[in-house]
């Protein structure tokens, strides 16, 4: 499966939710690949961490510059971390997406982006490409206007799917990524590794399931 993890709006978390998605997935024995599409290249820093500190189990990199027609040729789970910094990149990987994957931070602004970055996409989504949205970087103590109001407005939304999994802005999920690890492997009883792997769960919910925290 392809998954493209996509948004208009930087600061969304893509990169985060990307490793942490193809950690969790790797650690399932699925045969997993990255492919960081995004100029800044934060998740092809990640996997450096990752590689130079010898942590396993190891996920590859896809080069950065193949034939984007050529995805579905790939076999396993893909992972593409892309952003609005390359848009030409982020409609050849939907074109090709088994899902796209959208984090939502709550606020008008963001949903606003969220509906646009719907509405660009359509004429590029592969006919079999299911466009799903979950809050991100919510308030951790919960209950916030924003989110309350954010997750009515996404639910609400008829070309995408609303998940009722969501992520807080907490600590350990930014502090364990200096460290090349994913948030459940540094801190497994840590809110924060809960909620990824709620995320988890809800993305894979058919994914025999070989390694718990």
């Amino acid at each position: 499966m392809i998954t493209v993890i996509g948004n208009l709006k930087g600061g969304s978390g893509k990169s985060t939710i990307a490793f942490n998605l193809a950690i969790w997935l790797a650690w399932q024995e699925c045969d997993v690949k990255l492919l960081d599409l995004d100029p800044q290249k934060t998740l092809t820093d990640l996997i450096g961490v990752r590689d130079e500190e010898g942590y396993s189990p190891v996920v590859k990199l896809l080069p950065s510059d193949m034939p984007l027609e050529n995805l579905r040729k790939q076999k396993g789970e893909v992972i593409v971390d892309v952003g609005a910094a390359n848009m030409v990149g982020m409609f050849a990987a939907i074109s090709q997406a088994h899902r796209l994957l959208i984090p939502v931070v709550p606020g008008q602004a963001d949903v606003w982006s969220t509906q646009r970055f719907l509405s660009m996409i359509g004429s590029h989504r592969h006919p079999e490409c299911q466009a799903v949205m979950f809050l991100n970087r919510t308030d951790p103590l919960g209950g916030s206007k924003e989110a309350r109001e954010a997750a009515e407005a996404i639910s609400m939304l008829k070309s995408a799917t609303a998940l009722s999994a969501r992520l807080s802005q907490r600590v350990w999920l930014c502090r364990t990524l200096s460290e090349g690890l994913a948030v459940f492997e540094m801190e497994p009883r840590d809110k924060a590794s809960l909620e990824v792997l709620n995320l988890t769960q809800a993305l894979y919910p058919m994914l025999p399931i070989k390694k718990t925290w």
